[in-house]
């Protein structure tokens, strides 16, 4: 390899990023040029297109490789390579090298890519699947108690335990690679929008943006429910919950704040929300 040419800009012989980009485009000193690979530039690998051959770019037209984090085109602007890199998510840096051969010459252009220092939701789109929305009556996760009152005063008792095993359900799903990848931290809290039925507000709470499910318990610590037991009685107490169920589709426009670069991921929310219960006694 000959570093005594200027294919193009020196600078891009090192670049240090923290962040991904769109349509970058980078002049090449040459009017017939071509990439003839893309490596890893710890382990020296030739990296392979999305139909598992090496990658390279000859013609106008463009190259994406296999896992799409990286997408090259090449113009009817001879003198342009232009780039697409998405976000590294990863705590340990990209590190890549591009190929370019022009005039009987060769170099490379390198980069290094960290992590961002740190994201942010900037708009959310979430739009309820028509038909999805279920409204059903159920003692499912409802224990039966049996209460007695051995005294000669009627009184209060706790029935709270009727429903530890009732629960709210969350769960996050997405095809896209990095859909969970660009949190701060882990299980950040985010707002999904409110349940409105009728105009009245059943639901409307921050969750935990994590992929998979999400399980809360329907009684929040200290919440307390009793009933009135006669004196000298005996009863069974249980219950049946309303639940609500729906799934959306949701669509994040995320940024990364150091370098303002925008993308968007989305993927499918559901919903079991335990909405009202009426006590049983028998």
């Amino acid at each position: 390899m000959n570093r005594n040419t200027e294919l193009f800009n020196a600078d891009y012989k090192d670049i240090q990023l923290n962040s991904g980009f769109s349509s970058n485009s980078i002049a090449i000193h040459s009017k017939e040029w071509s990439v003839a690979y893309v490596k890893d530039a710890f382990t020296g690998e030739l990296l392979s297109d999305k139909e598992g051959n090496p990658a390279v770019l000859t013609a106008v037209g463009q190259v994406e490789l296999l896992d799409s984090w990286l997408k090259l085109e090449k113009t009817d602007q001879n003198n342009l390579l232009t780039m697409s890199l998405k976000e590294n998510f990863n705590r340990i840096p990209r590190k890549f090298s591009i190929g370019i051969v022009a005039d009987g010459n060769q170099d490379e252009l390198s980069f290094t890519q960290n992590r961002g220092e740190t994201y942010e939701i900037i708009k959310k789109e979430i739009i309820e699947v028509p038909g999805s929305r279920k409204e059903y009556k159920s003692n499912e996760g409802c224990d039966i108690i049996q209460l007695n009152n051995h005294t000669s005063r009627a009184k209060n008792m706790e029935t709270t335990s009727i429903f530890k095993d009732v629960k709210y359900i969350s769960e996050f799903t997405s095809t896209d690679q990095d859909a969970f990848s660009w949190m701060n931290t882990p299980d950040s809290l985010i707002f999904m929008g409110e349940i409105l039925k009728d105009g009245v507000t059943y639901w409307s709470k921050q969750v935990p943006y994590k992929e998979g499910r999400y399980l809360e318990s329907y009684m929040n610590d200290g919440s307390k429910q009793e009933v009135l037991v006669e004196p000298y009685t005996t009863i069974h107490v249980s219950d049946e919950i309303s639940y609500l169920t729906r799934e959306c589709i949701y669509t994040f426009t995320i940024k990364n704040k150091s370098s303002g670069h925008e993308f968007d991921i989305s993927g499918v929310w559901k919903q079991k929300v335990p909405l009202s219960s009426i006590t049983k006694i028998f």
